[in-house]
């Protein structure tokens, strides 16, 4: 597997591409190109592009880019980090989460980098970025014909290098605009300054890092040259030291775009800006398949429906609305006297040659076990309805947490079901509970 970080910032671009095979890991190629325009940096990608088909890209913004704040909880689990943490953000942060994409690291517990004996909590460093920022790097890369699969921070790439080197005593890592401080094995705290902070921004942060850390900084360690940076480090008395980071024996070109390659867990492409791996065009047949599939569940239930309770004539005209829904999803198909078993057969023909469905439940099992699941006393709107192999992933809102939870206990008790989980619930500004459910099947869909 090829793995190629990518670092963009003002007129540098950084790539480092590592190279993983039978449990082993080597750096391919490490390499650093200067560009003056947005247009010279898109040839530059589009040239080097061509070599990274089929690789998995991580792509860096600046850290100056995202805020920042650092938490305490009593657990380090990522899963239940995640669920917590905008509840504890949302009042400190001087903008909406909507507006923001959100994730976080976890910050060792203490110098020796593990967490202290009979402490299982962890400090959370959380990063938000506005949204308009990411979506203008994504159109950006995009023009080139690079559609990353993961996005970080800058700093994210410089604390996944921060291990690989030796300190003593309270460090300082520097590494462009981003800093790292370490304290013996563990990193302790990750920053990034203005670009035009100059060495009074420099000071202002290195003061901000020792009055947190309560340790003054013995040593300032730095990654990539520059004079900016050395007379800024001069002026606040610390002592300097240049280092470049080994990997398997090899030194990269730029450490940070080693570090985003080997970066882990952190990912900006949430939500509406998640990547698509599949191919756009299964990803379209899928959609006219899910599409069918909802369309037969109607009419079959009309149908039956109609039967029992209207009259001939009634029943007539219902006949003729299936007839052109049959006609209208299966163009060209040649129509039977039964349209809906007609359009069943159909469905699990389509079925059998996308191998979207399995052995076990359908799409229409999960949909109406769903359904059929959330309590009649319970106003619920779902807004999403997609699954992934044998999970279903809903998003909705309900007048309540109460609301949420019961419709979790009442979907956990079907067989078709083997777990439920409620991966997100926040109060929206219309006073509605919105919610994300992941449900994993028993059978493989």
């Amino acid at each position: 597997m090829k793995i190629v970080g990518l670092k963009i910032e003002k007129g540098l671009l950084a790539v480092a591409v590592i190279d993983r095979r039978l449990g082993k890991s080597e750096l391919a190629e490490s390499y650093s190109v200067s560009f003056a325009t947005d247009t010279e940096l898109v040839e530059v990608l589009k040239e080097k592009a061509r070599s990274w088909a089929g690789a998995k890209i991580v792509s860096s913004i600046p850290g100056h880019h995202f805020a920042q704040r650092t938490v305490e909880f009593p657990f380090a689990d990522r899963k239940r980090v995640e669920k917590a943490l905008p509840f504890e953000i949302e009042d400190s942060v001087p903008f909406e989460l909507d507006d923001v994409v959100l994730d976080h690291l976890v910050l060792a517990g203490d110098k020796t980098g593990k967490a202290p004996a009979g402490a299982p909590g962890a400090r959370i460093l959380a990063l938000l970025l506005p949204k308009t920022v990411l979506r203008q790097h994504l159109d950006l890369l995009a023009s080139a014909g690079v559609d990353p699969q993961v996005i970080v921070p800058s700093l994210a790439g410089l604390g996944a290098v921060a291990p690989m080197i030796a300190t003593e005593g309270a460090a300082l890592l520097i590494a462009g605009q981003d800093l790292c401080l370490k304290s013996g094995n563990a990193t302790m705290a990750l920053r990034s300054l203005l670009n035009d902070g100059g060495a009074g921004g420099f000071r202002h942060v290195l003061q901000a890092l020792e009055t947190t850390q309560k340790e003054r900084v013995a040593k300032a360690l730095l990654l990539l040259p520059d004079s900016a940076v050395e007379a800024a480090v001069a002026s606040a008395g610390i002592p300097l030291e240049v280092v470049v980071p080994e990997f398997g024996g090899r030194k990269p070109a730029d450490a940070v775009s080693l570090g985003l390659a080997l970066a882990d867990g952190m990912n900006f492409r949430q939500g509406e800006f998640a990547y698509r791996a599949a191919d756009a065009g299964v990803r379209k047949k899928r959609k006219v398949l899910i599409a069918a599939a909802a369309v037969v569940v109607v009419l079959a239930i009309t149908n039956v429906a109609v039967k029992v309770t209207l009259v001939r004539n009634a029943y007539g005209r219902v006949d003729n609305a299936i007839k052109e829904a049959f006609r209208a999803t299966f163009p060209g198909v040649r129509m039977t006297a039964d349209p809906v078993r007609q359009m069943e057969n159909e469905l699990q023909e389509a079925r059998k040659k996308l191998g979207v469905l399995g052995s076990g439940a359908s799409v229409l099992d999960a949909m109406k076990t769903i359904t059929e699941g959330v309590p009649r006393e319970i106003r619920v709107s779902f807004t999403e309805f997609n699954y992934e192999g044998e999970r279903v992933k809903l998003q909705g809102e309900a007048i309540s947490f109460e609301s949420v939870d019961k419709i979790k206990a009442e979907l956990q008790k079907s067989p078709l079901f083997s777990d439920v989980v409620v991966q997100d619930t926040r109060m929206g500004v219309d006073n509605k509970v919105k919610f994300r459910i992941e449900i994993k099947l028993k059978e493989k869909m």
